[in-house]
């Protein structure tokens, strides 16, 4: 705008002073020439790294108001660069061109020296945080993260679960969980209603216009399983010696957690050991909170997969995800 109006103020100033001259009599005294074309306006650079985006908050002891803005002068900087930006009044702080990879957010103001660390941070992902700040402490309370192809991820606290519309609602994000897709809690399968509000849940989904659709939800906290439907015949336990004795475990989830030793392999297809157990990934394991390239030995994760039978020391890892 402001170079619009020097401009416009040039422009008038030569045309008084063409009028000007004209009344003079003095013929010799034109207009300036203009350029014989118009620049046009430079593009503005393409923004690089992603986005991050966030509400800082403190907690109250009143259920109806489980959130607080933190009303404190704050200011959220990523480490190791001069990216930052200032917590305003209502709590919110906005950072852009953020670097791709592992990222550090420093939180710091009147009595808070806190760092928070968010992982795998995607070029032009745009990134929503709710961040408790308590001194020198930073949690996440509720994290909604979308990458340029519409892939989303959510983690956060069950507000609202409605089994006939087949939604769940986390703080204040609606997410539609068609029947095709599986929620799971550890090793085992829950259906849509027994989620409850208050549980915590990561979302895997994509997102198409305003719609998010889930195609993997993970209940996180400690919760009872839903009660077992009963068999309606039981079934006879095999005889002694019998050759399928222990068929039923071929192919069984299994989870441990534990330290990271003796890798080796070539990504994706490594292998490592959890104390005596050995891991096997693939390109279809995933990776969260850390690379397949980055793991180390002496990483403490937690691996879910599957295992060849009751028997087998070898889990097939469908994922790994770093513990510490």
């Amino acid at each position: 705008m402001r170079t619009r109006t020097c401009n416009v103020v040039i422009a008038a100033a030569f045309a008084a002073a063409a009028a000007g001259a004209t009344a003079c009599g003095d013929n010799k005294v034109s207009a300036p020439t203009q350029p014989s074309s118009t620049p046009s306006a430079t593009a503005a650079p393409s923004v690089t790294g992603a986005s991050i985006g966030g509400t800082v908050v403190g907690v109250t002891t009143g259920a109806a108001a489980p959130f607080r803005t933190l009303g404190v002068s704050l200011t959220v900087t990523v480490t190791g660069s001069n990216v930052s930006s200032t917590v305003d009044g209502s709590g919110r702080f906005q950072l852009q061109g953020v670097p791709a990879g592992r990222v550090e957010l420093h939180f710091v103001g009147p009595g808070v020296d806190a760092r928070l660390v968010i992982d795998n941070v995607a070029e032009h992902e745009a990134i929503e945080i709710v961040v408790r700040v308590n001194g020198a402490v930073a949690e996440i309370e509720d994290d909604h993260r979308q990458t340029p192809d519409n892939r989303v991820e959510i983690e956060g606290v069950v507000a609202q679960v409605n089994a006939a519309a087949r939604t769940l609602v986390v703080r204040d994000t609606t997410v539609m969980v068609p029947t095709t897709v599986t929620i799971r809690h550890g090793s085992t399968t829950f259906a849509l209603s027994d989620v409850r509000v208050g549980d915590r849940v990561e979302i895997h989904g994509t997102m198409n216009g305003t719609t998010i659709t889930a195609t993997e939800v993970e209940v996180e906290n400690e919760h009872p399983a839903p009660a077992p439907t009963p068999a309606p015949t039981p079934t006879p336990a095999p005889p002694p010696g019998d050759d399928h004795g222990g068929h039923g475990d071929d192919h069984g989830e299994a989870e441990i957690e534990g330290t990271v030793a003796g890798k080796g392999g070539t990504c994706p297809s490594i292998h490592f050991t959890v104390g005596s157990t050995t891991v096997q990934t693939s390109a279809a394991t995933e990776f969260k909170d850390v690379t397949c390239t980055a793991l180390a030995n002496g990483n403490r994760v937690e691996v879910k997969g599957t295992r060849a039978s009751s028997t087998s020391t070898t889990i097939n890892a469908t994922r790994v995800e770093r513990a510490n």
